[in-house]
Parts: C-alpha cells; structure tokens; sequence
C-alpha cells in the first residue's frame, strides 16, 4: 500500500491563510484557503488558529507527521515563536509551537514565511547547487530571503531578511513594524493600495489601475522604491540568481520591464549589473503550503 503520511503545510500572509496536506515527493493531497484578516480582529487568534488547523487534520485521512506554519514576519531562533508580524500583528510574541503540537498531538515548526516559499522555488527551479540566490516576494509587504553556500540564511536571532526595513535617509514615514522611515511603507502593496485610493478611485482593480497609470511618475517613484531595495541587496551578495515573486507582480500589467530596468540602473558598475540573472516566478497559490511541507519533511520526520 501506498504511505499515506504527511506533513501540514501553512502559509499566513497578510491576506490569506493556506493549508495543505503535503507529502514527501511535494504531492498536495488536499488543501484549504481561507482569508487571514480574521485574525486581526479575533480576541483569541490562537485558539481559533489552532481549531482551524486541527480541524483540518482530523478531515484529512492518513497519518499526519507533523506542522510547519510560516508567518509573515520574524520567528525565535528556537521555531517555537512569532516574534514580530506586523501585518499580524495579533501573534507577535506568541508561542504558536507548544499550542499547536497540543492540539494536533504531532511535532510543529514555526518558521518565516519566505524561507518557506524559498524552499519550495529552490526545487521547483533545481537551485538548490547555486552558490548564491535571493529572492523578493513583493505583496502586502516586502518579503526577501536568501540561500547562501548552500543553507537557508536565518541569522543570530532568525531574523534575516527584513529587506523592507532598510532605513530611507530623512524619512519620517511610520512603519507597521514600530519603527520609521523604513522603505517598506513606499514599496509594499499597501503602498499600492493607497495610490490607487488617491489616484485612481475608478479603477476596479490593480489591474486596471496599472493600465491606466503608464508612464505615471507615481508609479515610477513607487517601482523605484522597490528596485533601491532589490539592488541594495544585489550589490552586497552579488547572487547566482533573483526570484522575483508575489502577490503584486502576478498582477496583469504590472510593469515588470519597467521594474527590471531600474534594479539594473541602481546595481552596480560594471558587476553584478551586467551578469544579473532574474526568474519571474509564476502564480502557484500553493506555492507556501508546498514550501512548508517540505520543510517538514527535511527538519520533523524521523
């Protein structure tokens, strides 16, 4: 008979929450998504994360091995704990670990969310020899993570990878992390959000916005944010490859060329600039859930 263990795979964004049952070869044997923004207003945001989780496994038939959750800002160096997440902010300081492995009855790993989605990229792309790759997941935040000699970086505290907080000279824009003048707040979708509140209140959508808005110098300012970001990052690792992902660039018409071009003006002279290696990654909503399980599979199965 064929195994029919697995690993729960979750991916919380600032926007939806998605859950699968993955098995080792990647395989999603079912999966569930659900809008996160519940959680922001829950007075227990752990209990009803836990029940909906829990809820899951008892639906799902075979033997389930283990949690991986990924949020969407910085985790204890132990997996254990949300440090901060300030598109969720209702988790920071909770211990999801010993909560959920109560409730599941099964070993859990918390971990940022991008290394999980790196995790996934690395193999759906066979990186995973690379020397060097980064990656940039631009949606309702800037989410960045890297791969270096082959390891995911973490750093001291597990807290690599905050691209979107490097600081704006003479900024005095509040940021959700507690801080100010972080690029983020010019260079996230919710930077998106409000340009398209100010500017274009008729378009329906992004998509509708970015084909009205070419050329516009809003936007330019907007993608150029975004791209001082990406190469300040390209200038220090000097990387292999650059994944470009996310929410924000799956959206039609958005200006990729234009975005490239200007990561490309802000590298340096004469390398990396001239050896940029990019992949604009497609739209996988699964692509987290993938991500987190194999994750567990390589750090919870015994």
């Amino acid at each position: 008979m064929p195994d029919s263990s697995y690993m729960i795979g979750i991916d919380i964004g600032g926007t939806h929450l998605r859950m699968g049952a993955v098995q080792a070869d990647g395989t999603v044997l079912r999966h569930r998504i659900e809008s996160s923004r519940q959680y922001l207003t829950s007075a227990q945001p752990v209990e009803m994360l836990t029940r909906a989780i829990a809820g899951f496994a008892d639906e799902t038939p075979g033997k389930l091995r283990g949690v991986c959750i990924g949020f969407p800002g910085t985790v204890s160096k132990d997996k254990s704990t949300v440090l901060s997440c300030p598109n969720l902010p209702s988790f920071d300081g909770v211990n999801i670990r010993d909560a959920l492995a109560a409730a599941v009855n099964a070993p859990v790993i918390v971990e940022h969310e991008v290394l999980l989605l790196l995790t996934n990229d690395l193999r759906a792309h066979s990186l995973q020899q690379a020397d060097c790759v980064m990656a940039v997941y631009l949606g309702t935040g800037v989410g960045n993570a890297m791969y270096i000699h082959g390891r995911l970086l973490e750093g001291k505290n597990g807290t690599s990878g905050e691209l979107g907080h490097i600081p704006v000279p003479d900024s005095q824009t509040p940021c959700p992390c507690g801080n100010v003048g972080c690029i983020e707040p010019s260079a996230s979708g919710k930077r998106l959000e409000a340009i398209r509140a100010v500017l274009y209140p008729k378009a329906p959508d992004f998509e509708a916005m970015f084909a009205a808005a070419q050329g516009d110098p809003e936007i330019i300012r907007y993608l150029d944010h975004v791209a001082c970001a990406i190469a300040t990052e390209i200038n220090i690792l000097d990387p292999d490859c650059i994944l470009l992902g996310g929410g924000v660039l799956s959206i039609a018409n958005f200006p990729y060329e234009a975005l490239l071009a200007l990561i490309c003006k802000h590298a340096r002279k004469p390398y990396p600039a001239e050896s940029l290696r990019f992949v604009r990654l497609e739209v996988d909503p699964l692509q987290g859930v993938r991500g987190a399980g194999f994750y567990a599979w390589q750090r919870l199965a015994s």
